[in-house]
């Protein structure tokens, strides 16, 4: 059980990491079209690039947040739920991590200085706190569903304009990705020091040359 919580918070990782990969090309890409007075006009390839980018991320965090027996990040917390006496209130997973830290450990004081940190850690995440997480990052991510349901992945003939700004979007996936660096802590005993992939920086010089030869 532990290992297949492992595995899907890792997956929650990847996932959040490409949404951000996304995130960061979109302002890069939007920071041009909106400095550029050449690119004023509304034309297909501008409001293709913006709505291809909402519809996107969108569609990511609805997979993260879908509220079903799949591999998302909330089927995680209900998984974690449900099995949090046997797993979590038991020592289990305590015991699991703390095997794992000995044997990677250097000496006594270090061991100890980890064991505690892991117990503390581990005991701070209570059935109570998993609930509410995974309430909260439903609340934060409705909206985002809505649109999903009823303009991305499906045409509800009876639905409304529901309008979405960029920084709205921004915030929730800052929301969620807050979650899954606690929870992939919590599993695994690994912090994330980025949820950006590294070296992306050395590609922006596709920024400084025309794009087509005359």
């Amino acid at each position: 059980k532990i290992l297949k919580w492992q595995k899907i918070v890792r997956h929650s990782v990847d996932e959040i990491i490409d949404v951000n990969l996304r995130k960061y090309v979109f302002n890069r890409q939007k920071e041009i079209v909106i400095n550029n007075p050449k690119l004023q006009n509304r034309n297909i390839f501008i409001d293709y690039f913006f709505r291809n980018y909402t519809e996107a991320q969108i569609l990511a965090i609805s997979r993260l947040v879908e509220d079903k027996p799949v591999d998302s990040f909330i089927a995680l917390l209900n998984d974690i739920l449900l099995y949090h006496e046997e797993v979590i209130q038991s020592g289990e997973l305590n015991k699991t991590l703390i095997d794992v830290m000995s044997k990677t450990a250097s000496d006594d004081f270090i061991k100890n200085h980890f064991k505690k940190q892991i117990e503390d850690r581990v005991n701070e995440f209570s059935w109570e706190k998993i609930n509410s997480d995974k309430f909260d990052l439903l609340k934060e991510t409705a909206k985002i569903k809505l649109l999903r349901d009823k303009w991305v992945a499906h045409r509800d003939n009876k639905r409304k304009q529901v309008n979405i700004q960029y920084d709205e979007i921004d915030k929730v996936i800052k929301f969620i990705e807050k979650k899954i660096s606690e929870y992939h802590t919590f599993l695994t005993d690994a912090g994330m020091a980025s949820f950006l992939p590294s070296g992306i920086e050395g590609d922006e010089d596709i920024f400084s040359f025309a794009w087509i030869d005359r």
